[in-house]
């Protein structure tokens, strides 16, 4: 069917534990979200069969809507008939399967491995092993590198080092191991080849390896010293990605014949959204997109309409918090406001792990879901902002870049028993600075969108206007030295359907005034010499509009970066008043 006679279209979101269908259709002369269903994924045993968590899903929007989408038989009825029954197009969207296995290998650990790590983290990919000859951080014989090779078990062995017309030998020797390793694997267990270093030497790695593994190659990532080229290893792993696991699910095929476009990874649509809201407006600051699932934890960036992805697969809410328990139990349990012995959190997070779909029965375990999640993403900016060229936006080295509006997404997020509580995660999770936006995607549509808008864009850019993203709070976040308890802040708000609103805000304090959902205001800002709120220098003051929120207007000024009480005792008892200053 043409763009032009497209009038509904259903999407699936089919991720690692749940599948969300959504329905979009012309309400009122535009597009709009009309309804949900959310089921199991079925991609594992004892299903085997992704699509059958698909027509349950949307099964329930059957139920809902009273509208037929499926035939007798199961299949999707499209086009849409003249009695409303079925849909006009169909896309689908995976995040199910597991990354792709990578291990790395290149000779500096500060250039060409770290520009690798990078481009590899924009992708479902996870690497599970670091080959290097860097004397800094541990130089590996051949035998070593085999044996990593050998117990790690990878997919793909990326390689990397040498500027174009640079180093030889010392990746020729990388390419021998990897080979030898190679030579030492069945034939099915092999992987494949990513070769994206000194450009030079491609034919000299495609000889070696011979017919011993799959070789593809891709633009070196490290060109020269200080030039980074994530595209073509990130380009090359999608591929991979594509063919090995979309292309190999499980009832993929029946997916992919319903839909009107190629299959895509979550990730890339979630992606795509962030990239066209920057170009609502071309804001001066980034665009921020964080959408925190239960295997997986995505950041997606954009400076001046650059676009950065970074994926950390294996990262999530479900199946990362054992892990992060495990490396540091302290920055974990940090963020719960009640004593909690890690054997507590350890048995709470094995349960999510064996058992992802559950909800929380008690606020002690909502608590620890939280602060997995603060911990997720904190781990994730960490590892994306290598690759941001914030340019202006960063205002300081050291901090957050300046961002509006910043995207939330992700069942932990939109599914918080209380707005506020969504809120704070990304306050202590992100730190932004200066003055910025929160959405929360409370229904999954962010990837959504993204996805529909490479088939028909009308139809994204007109649900996201009516509303299928809500305003969460706008947040004003001062920067500055200041001792706790001074006065570092003096803020006047003018309701545009009258009244107003005076404050006086001390270093420490996190502050919520009222500002319902669908009014406007007028925010004015006074800060101490020395204080930056994010209107151009420190003390600088000024009036913005500013748009009411689930939450309200949010004055975080507890300072950045931000800082936990060293006690225990006094640092939980800092939680639990935070929790209720947002209303959590």
């Amino acid at each position: 069917m043409a763009e032009e006679g497209i009038r509904s279209i259903l999407v699936a979101d089919c991720g690692t534990v749940l599948t969300k269908a959504i329905l979009l259709d012309r309400v009122a002369g535009a597009y709009r979200f009309v309804a949900r269903g959310e089921a199991l994924t079925t991609v594992d045993t004892p299903w085997q069969d992704i699509i059958l968590g698909v027509q349950h899903a949307i099964e329930q929007i059957e139920e809902t809507t009273g509208r037929t989408l499926l035939d007798e038989q199961g299949a999707l009825i499209s086009p849409e008939r003249e009695d409303g029954a079925g849909v006009d197009a169909f896309v689908g969207l995976v995040s199910a399967p597991p990354p792709l296995r990578v291990v790395l290998a290149g000779l500096v650990r500060d250039l060409s491995l770290a520009s690798a790590e990078r481009a590899i983290a924009g992708t479902y990919s996870q690497v599970v092993g670091l080959i290097t000859r860097d004397p800094k951080v541990g130089w590996m014989s051949e035998e070593e590198q085999v044996r990593l090779v050998l117990d790690r078990n990878p997919e793909v062995i990326c390689l990397v080092g040498g500027t174009d017309g640079g180093a030889t030998e010392p990746v020729l020797e990388l390419v021998s191991a990897a080979v030898l390793a190679c030579s030492m694997l069945e034939e099915d267990r092999r992987p494949s080849v990513l070769f994206a270093g000194n450009k030079v030497l491609r034919e000299r790695v495609v000889k070696a390896v011979g017919g011993l593994a799959e070789v593809r190659s891709a633009d070196n990532v490290r060109p020269e010293p200080d030039v980074e080229y994530q595209e073509g290893v990130r380009a090359e792993l999608e591929a991979l990605y594509n063919e090995r696991r979309l292309g190999r699910l499980p009832g993929g095929e029946w997916l992919q014949r319903w839909s009107m476009l190629p299959l895509a990874p979550t990730a890339a649509a979630f992606a795509q959204l962030i990239r066209y809201v920057w170009y609502l407006d071309e804001s001066p600051k980034g665009t921020l997109g964080i959408d925190v699932g239960a295997a997986h934890t995505t950041v997606a960036a954009v400076f001046d309409g650059d676009l950065h992805l970074t994926v950390r697969a294996g990262k999530g809410v479900a199946f990362g918090g054992l892990e992060r328990l495990e490396e540091d139990p302290d920055s974990l349990l940090r963020w719960v406001p009640v004593s909690m012995e890690p054997e507590t959190a350890r048995e709470i997070l094995l349960n999510k792990q064996i058992s992802p779909w559950t909800v929380p029965e008690v606020a002690e375990e909502l608590w620890l879901e939280q602060a997995v999640a603060r911990e997720m993403i904190r781990d994730a900016i960490k590892v994306a902002e290598g690759g941001w060229s914030a340019g202006g936006s960063r205002l300081y080295p050291h901090l957050t870049p300046q961002f509006d509006p910043i995207l939330l997404s992700g069942g932990i997020l939109a599914g918080a028993p209380r707005p506020g509580q969504a809120a704070l995660i990304a306050l202590d999770a992100i730190e932004p600075v200066g003055i910025s936006t929160l959405l929360l995607d409370l229904h999954g549509l962010a990837p959504v969108l993204g996805g529909v808008a490479q088939l028909k864009p009308l139809a994204a850019v007109e649900t996201l206007d009516g509303g299928g993203i809500l305003n969460l709070a706008t947040v004003v976040a001062p920067v500055g030295q200041a001792r706790e308890g001074e006065l570092i802040l003096r803020v006047r708000i003018k309701y545009e359907r009258g009244g107003e609103l005076e404050l006086e805000v001390e270093q420490g304090a996190l502050e919520v005034l009222p500002l319902p959902m669908g009014e406007e205001a007028i925010l004015e800002l006074r800060p101490r010499s020395g204080i930056d709120v994010g209107l151009g220098r420190p003390g600088k003051g000024g009036k913005q509009r500013v748009r009411g929120g689930l939450v309200g207007l949010i004055i975080d000024a507890r300072g950045r970066p931000l800082r936990l009480p060293e006690d225990s005792e006094e640092r939980r008892a800092r939680m639990q008043q935070w929790l209720w200053d947002v209303g959590g």
